[in-house]
């Protein structure tokens, strides 16, 4: 999938240099769309890409092992959401509203990743110093087409162009994938045996739905660089609904009784940093040249055709 966005991004940029060197220009109808009243409507594309933090909402916690003693609560310890280190990659397609205001389009590839830590143990009835631990280290991967609406308002002068943003994500599950370590060692006071120490993985994709919902404002800044403007951006994408399915807890057998797991209820929120450009033309590389002119409708004149 990677290897196809790539190919995909280098015809988009090829594409994009022979209609730059035509000797007349750009077409005047380039990626225009015209909307009557609204007039034409300046489309720029782009591409970005970054790593995200995942951030899991334990909604409902479930387990599989059964501790003796009532009062010890047998959960699953979260890792903190820098070490839940994921990715993703998108095409941008964005439109300015007015001279400040943007509205952008950006099919994405996501993948979330999340960590967490069980643990208990079982002592022979009589001497707490003789017990048995049980240990497991878990790493859950869920990867999402997503499509992602956002808006952004600028500030600031014609170099660098601060903005706050806010997006609205849908997210489909494509894939996802299970890890575990874990290791059984008997302590008895003076020695620590290893019984087991094994890695399993396992397909845990029926064990979330299709969708993801989410709401990420966000700050950042353009700065124009030749044909181009980057931006660097930061964004907290809270979600909006439980992705695990309930009616698929248990079926995963590699899962419950192989790793002695299953999943909680959660939503899975993230930390997205993002790098990425725009290709841009003229004056408008920050979208500052909307203008009426004589009354008539509004035009952007970034790939208007000059006249004698």
């Amino acid at each position: 999938m990677r290897i196809k966005s790539l190919f995909l991004f280098i015809i988009l940029a090829v594409t994009w240099n022979n209609l730059e060197s035509m000797p007349n220009g750009l077409p005047d109808n380039i990626l225009l769309l015209r909307s009557g009243a609204m007039g034409n409507v300046n489309l720029k594309v782009g591409f970005r890409g970054g790593i995200n933090f995942s951030l899991p909402f334990v909604m409902g916690r479930n387990d599989v092992l059964q501790v003796e003693d009532p009062a010890d609560v047998f959960e699953k310890d979260y890792l903190p959401f820098f070490a839940n280190a994921g990715y993703h990659y998108a095409f941008v397609f964005q439109t300015y509203l007015n001279e400040s205001l943007s509205l952008s389009v950006e099919p994405a590839m996501t993948t979330y990743n999340y960590k967490y830590r069980l643990s208990t143990s079982w002592t022979n009835g009589t001497d707490p110093e003789d017990f048995i631990e049980y240990e497991t280290k878990h790493r859950s991967s869920i990867s999402y087409i997503e499509l992602p609406v956002v808006l952004r308002y600028e500030f600031g002068g014609n170099k660098i162009r601060p903005f706050v943003s806010l997006g609205l994500t849908y997210g489909y599950r494509i894939s996802a994938s299970a890890k575990m370590e874990y290791s059984v060692t008997r302590h008895t006071g003076v020695l620590s045996i290893p019984y087991e120490n094994y890695t399993l993985r396992s397909n845990s994709a029926k064990s979330y739905i299709h969708s993801r919902f989410g709401i990420a404002p966000g700050i950042g800044f353009f700065y124009p660089l030749g044909p181009v403007k980057l931006f660097l951006s930061a964004d907290f994408s809270f979600p909006l609904n439980n992705i695990v399915d309930e009616s698929q807890r248990y079926a995963n057998s590699t899962a419950t009784t192989g790793m002695y797991n299953v999943q909680d209820d959660i939503r899975l929120g993230a930390l997205n940093l993002t790098l990425g450009f725009i290709f841009s033309k003229g004056s408008t590389q920050v979208g500052s040249t909307w203008k009426k002119r004589g009354g008539k409708a509004l035009e952007c004149p970034d790939f208007k055709r000059k006249r004698k």
